[in-house]
């Protein structure tokens, strides 16, 4: 092994710092002789081509949309959203939260390098080195490199399953964590009977009183109500009369008294300036909160965005899974900790898919174009130069690309 090969530091333009370490191949090893990693190198290597059939189900969907009927007001939606949320780095895409976004890209990271590994050294394949990927000082991820000689050497069963393991594992702990976070908020639940406040307005009664984002208000002048609607068309509802508002917070119901205001609004009926009473909350009701458990928990099939989208592509017009409302609203049999647990488990979720679905397309050099190189190899039975090989490759390659960029790139276009 050449000598550089144990260098333990390296810098690459001053902040990407790679730092390598022995210990991580002696785990490779013991974990690649155990009794399970050859099955399971089968196994993740049959699983790599259902992430690529999902990507590609995925991508053609999206086609599909662009191109009919409804294309054009997807187009406008699309364009509304930054370009930059198609890229997977947290504190870059708008969408990605800094502290589970990194802790789940460096889990993915880790998990997809440690597979190449670990099913390498199953099948006698040598590692020549591994170790932890810094920016700056930051940790995103780990880095296994396995013997590229030994590889298109080794025979085909050999070397598919080395290079399908990453995206392999990162689809099954996926699936994983998708199932965990099913369970997790099938025990979420409004945590009272009344109408949220997702904010209020400066200036106006509510923010006055002292009511705030995360409160419900469970009652009005002593009649209960779970939406506004019921609410504005209660009789006392006039400009300058005195309400008391009874406000559920942290298990506690308080009192407000509060005079409703005046709100100048342009009437679409007579097309003048008319005032209406208006308190200053913004809200959400009781069956909207009940339908946002329901649409987490009961209609994967019908509502498969909800988990399975990137956010810019055309049929993911819905909210950001796991957002704060989660926190403000919801309770749980799991306490404090469902929040956080459900939200680290979307992200590492939503990061081992993707990153399985693009590491099993066929785009060379990533490991789905390796392994469609060593696929195709096997089937031309060594009748196919290496000349040959390369050239399908990259019309594969180029043909997806192709394909990815114009659905993310059309609606700017079109």
């Amino acid at each position: 092994m050449e000598k550089d090969e144990y260098k333990r530091f390296e810098s690459h333009y001053g902040i990407i710092n790679l730092v390598r370490t022995r210990r991580f191949q002696a785990l490779m090893d013991r974990l690649g002789s155990s009794r399970i990693s050859k099955p399971a190198g089968w196994l993740l290597l049959y699983a790599m081509p259902v992430a690529a059939g999902l990507g590609f189900f995925l991508f053609l969907s999206e086609l599909g949309i662009l191109l009919s009927p409804r294309g054009a007001a997807v187009a406008t939606y699309v364009r509304s959203l930054s370009p930059l949320a198609n890229l997977g780095l947290p504190g870059i895409n708008p969408y990605l939260p800094i502290v589970d976004g990194w802790i789940a890209l460096v889990i993915a990271m880790i998990i997809h390098e440690g597979a190449h590994g670990i099913v390498a050294r199953s099948l006698g394949l040598p590692v020549k080195s591994s170790g932890l990927l810094f920016f700056l000082f930051v940790p995103i991820g780990a880095f296994v490199d396995v013997d590229e000689t030994a590889i298109k050497t080794t025979r085909p069963s050999y070397s598919g399953r080395v290079l399908a393991a990453g995206a392999g594992i990162n689809l099954l702990v996926g699936v994983l964590c998708l199932l965990l976070l099913f369970g997790f908020v099938s025990t979420m639940k409004p945590a009272v009977d009344g109408i949220g406040v997702t904010g209020t307005y400066a200036g106006y009664p509510a923010a006055k009183a002292g009511i705030q984002a995360g409160d419900f208000i469970v009652a009005v002048n002593g009649i209960h109500y779970d939406n506004t609607t019921e609410i504005e068309a209660a009789p006392w509802y006039t400009i300058g009369n005195n309400i008391t508002v009874s406000v559920w917070r942290n298990g506690a119901i308080s009192n407000y008294s509060v005079t409703l205001a005046s709100l100048k609004y342009n009437n679409t009926q007579t097309g003048q300036i008319s005032y209406k009473p208006f308190l200053g909350v913004q809200e959400i009701g009781y069956a909207p909160l009940q339908g946002i458990v329901s649409a987490y928990t009961g209609s994967f099939t019908t509502r498969p965005a909800l988990y399975l989208c990137i956010p810019t592509l055309p049929a993911c017009q819905s909210q950001v899974p796991f957002s704060d409302t989660m926190s403000l609203f919801f309770t749980s049999s799991l306490g404090p900790w469902l929040v956080p647990l459900s939200t680290l488990l979307y992200w590492v979720f939503f990061l081992n898919f993707n990153l399985a679905i693009f590491n099993a397309l066929p785009i060379y050099p990533l490991d789905g174009g390796q392994a469609f190189m060593v696929g195709v190899k096997a089937l031309g039975k060594g009748k196919l130069s290496e000349t040959a090989l390369m050239r399908i490759t990259s019309i594969a390659t180029l043909a997806v690309v192709a394909l990815i960029l114009g659905i993310l790139a059309s609606p700017y276009f079109f």
